[in-house]
């Protein structure tokens, strides 16, 4: 998320090493603004109006942590309360004093406009502040935009997604926030974590086809590279679905593109939320080629670090 114009202000994306490790806990507040001005403050009717220099006046006045959250948002498109405290205020000494200091700016982020808090918690009532769930607002998709060097996109509004669409995106959202807190243990190096990267093919039949992962990880591994293509299942998929994802894989793997580019093929790891899940994608993995089903691994949520960090050889030509 680099842009040309502000890249002092520009927050790091995921896809780095810095982005991984980094712990923004230690950012400072955001400098007190002027008396009698607040930028954070939008007054009613004021997106309308919210011009670029407006937006560099705002961008001045965000702390480091909370341009960081603003982007990772962005990335994800939806993250909890707690794994925003996870995320970026984990150096604060005490729970009490994280909890805090993460709903102070949350909540100012939210008085400014900036993101959005969606109407359903979960986890229920009893969740509290770290049930909720948040969105970029309308102006903070343009500070985003204005970030990337983009331009000001248009001021559409925001709405209640889908309960599945919620759950499958903080799934994704939960896999990468576990994978930081690894990293910051010492019990892994994460080296990047790409949030659905595309790829796009043309098929044995000749029809463009657009493959779309929930996450491509990379982990380091001594001298060598692990990479990984990640589904996150919640259960809802039939058969038909998951075996037409599986195939799409097998057709991408034909084409040589990612061996071309990668040096290797990234493995395919399905993470699912049970075990008896976990086997029922098994088997229909051992229904492909007998060579294409190593490509594939299949493992529950608990167990998803192991699987995501065994080195697996997957070259071959699949039949």
């Amino acid at each position: 998320m680099s842009d040309p114009l502000v890249d002092p202000l520009a927050p790091p994306t995921l896809r780095g090493r810095a982005a991984s490790n980094a712990d923004p806990a230690a950012a400072s507040d955001a400098t007190p603004p002027p008396p009698g001005r607040d930028p954070l403050r939008l007054r009613g009717g004021a997106l309308q109006r919210f011009s670029r220099q407006r937006l560099a006046e705002l961008a001045e006045r965000l702390s480091q942590r909370d341009r960081q959250i603003v982007a990772t948002i962005a990335e994800f498109r939806l993250l909890r309360g707690d794994q925003i405290r996870r995320l970026f205020f984990s150096q604060i000494s005490t729970e009490g004093a994280r909890a805090r200091i993460c709903r102070r700016s949350l909540q100012m982020l939210v008085d400014a406009k900036l993101l959005h808090r969606l109407q359903r918690r979960i986890g229920g009532t009893r969740a509290g502040s770290s049930g909720w769930v948040y969105a970029l607002a309308p102006a903070g998709r343009r500070l985003v935009a204005y970030w990337q060097g983009e331009g000001l996109p248009s001021n559409r509004g925001v709405h209640e997604p889908r309960l599945l669409f919620v759950s499958h995106t903080l799934a994704v959202a939960e896999l990468y926030v576990c994978l930081v807190e690894e990293d910051r243990a010492g019990r892994l190096e994460l080296l990047s974590f790409e949030v659905e990267p595309t790829r796009i093919y043309v098929s044995a039949l000749g029809r463009t086809v657009t493959l779309k992962p929930d996450a491509l990880v990379q982990f380091a591994a001594g001298d060598e590279e692990l990479l990984s293509f990640c589904e996150i299942d919640l259960g809802t998929e039939g058969r038909g679905a998951l075996l037409r994802k599986c195939r799409a894989y097998i057709d991408y793997y034909r084409t040589g593109r990612e061996q071309a580019e990668q040096q290797t093929f990234p493995r395919v790891v399905w993470i699912a939320p049970t075990q008896a899940r976990a086997a029922f994608i098994a088997n229909l993995v051992a229904e492909l080629p007998p060579l294409a089903r190593h490509v594939f691994a299949c493992t529950t949520k608990e167990a998803a670090l192991a699987a995501l960090t065994a080195d697996a050889d997957v070259e071959g030509e699949w039949q």
